[in-house]
């Protein structure tokens, strides 16, 4: 090649460099696109909806009763639930539909959800029991130019559930007998007989119940009654709370069911008679004294006979206090392809029990 030849390319290889150069630094200097600009929906917000005991400021929204739910609307292409948790798991809706279960971790904050830009029902529910703790809700993050809409009415009744791992379902979604000493994916309080009958009878409801607690003895004490049984706790806002009591006046149920006793008699020591139904009977005294005569349905499923004749003698005994609104229902105990963890009814047993309080409770309320 000739020295006019090489000059070309040098003067060829210059001018590739320099392009090169000089797209490079246009790339480099070129202003990153702007954050999306966004708004905070505080926890107190009016058209934020909470169903269950909830405590509720500016900053956050605390509870631990299971299936614990907070509703709204919204007209917005996307949004971030705010949790604090890490210890419990909730049903995530979208215009009725099961979106996902949000699974929380300690470490993170932010739960986005993609949406289309027409109006959604936002519904989450918390699926896990008080024995997994608290969790506290942050409020809403949503795009600048987003919006709350108005709710539906509530509907139109309410019950209150008093109970154990029974009413918050624990193993209801197990994959079998043995869980592996893992209940929290398999625990859903959507789905027991009490939510089930709920909805099945327009009402909403609030569970006031612990996996292994009874009416006067908890899953294996050692002692024929607990210092701490279910109705210690009953007037708590929070189960681990003393701090926070619960204001009954802003939520009277239309009836209270109560399924209690099978911690108390499913092992040694249990308790005699006459201590249970004790402890029924000043459970049902708090209950009256914050709603007054509301009905009351003691239930007991078929597992333990002594504790259906117990719970039909708690209620002969109400009704010769005078408390003649108080009715037994005897449930049935699920059969063996219906059980989930440690023997406790999957959600096909739980829908037989929720039929059979359902047909109970319409024949007595007339709903």
């Amino acid at each position: 090649m000739n020295i006019i030849g090489l000059r070309r390319l040098s003067l060829l290889a210059v001018i590739l460099l320099s392009a090169c150069s000089s797209r490079t630094a246009e790339e480099v200097s070129a202003p990153a696109a702007p954050a999306e600009a966004s708004i905070l929906i505080a926890p107190n917000n009016p058209q934020i909806r909470y169903t269950g005991r909830v405590a509720v400021n500016e900053e956050v929204a605390l509870y631990d009763w299971a299936n614990v739910q907070i509703e709204f609307r919204v007209r917005a292409p996307r949004l971030e639930l705010l949790f604090q948790d890490g210890k419990n798991d909730y049903n995530l809706f979208v215009d009725g539909v099961l979106r996902r279960t949000i699974t929380t971790a300690s470490d993170i904050k932010n739960y986005p959800i993609e949406l289309s830009r027409a109006p959604h029902h936002i519904k989450i529910t918390k699926r896990t029991s008080p024995n997994f703790g608290s969790g506290t809700f942050l409020g809403i993050k949503l795009p600048e130019g987003s919006e709350l809409l108005d709710l539906p009415p509530r509907p139109p009744r309410k019950i209150e559930f008093i109970g154990d791992s029974y009413t918050v379902g624990y193993g209801n979604e197990g994959p079998g007998l043995d869980c592996a000493g893992v209940y929290r994916p398999y625990e859903n309080s959507y789905l027991t007989f009490a939510t089930i009958a709920a909805r099945e009878l327009n009402a909403e409801s609030h569970l006031i119940a612990i996996s292994g607690y009874g009416a006067v003895r908890n899953y294996n004490d050692p002692n024929p009654t607990s210092a701490t049984p279910v109705p210690f706790f009953y007037a708590r806002t929070l189960m681990e709370r003393d701090d926070l009591p619960w204001d009954f006046a802003s939520w009277k149920p239309d009836a209270v069911a109560v399924k209690l006793g099978t911690n108390d008699h499913s092992t040694q020591p249990e308790p005699d008679a006459e201590t249970f139904l004790q402890g029924i009977h000043g459970l049902l005294e708090q209950a009256h004294s914050a709603y007054g005569d509301a009905p009351v349905f003691l239930l007991a499923d078929t597992g333990l006979s002594q504790l259906v004749e117990r719970t039909e003698r708690a209620v002969a005994e109400q009704r010769a206090k005078g408390n003649e609104k108080t009715y037994f229902v005897k449930l049935s105990q699920p059969l063996p392809e219906q059980k989930g963890c440690d023997q406790h009814p999957l959600v096909s047993g739980h829908e037989v029990m929720a039929a059979e309080l359902v047909a109970a409770m319409k024949s007595v309320l007339n709903w």
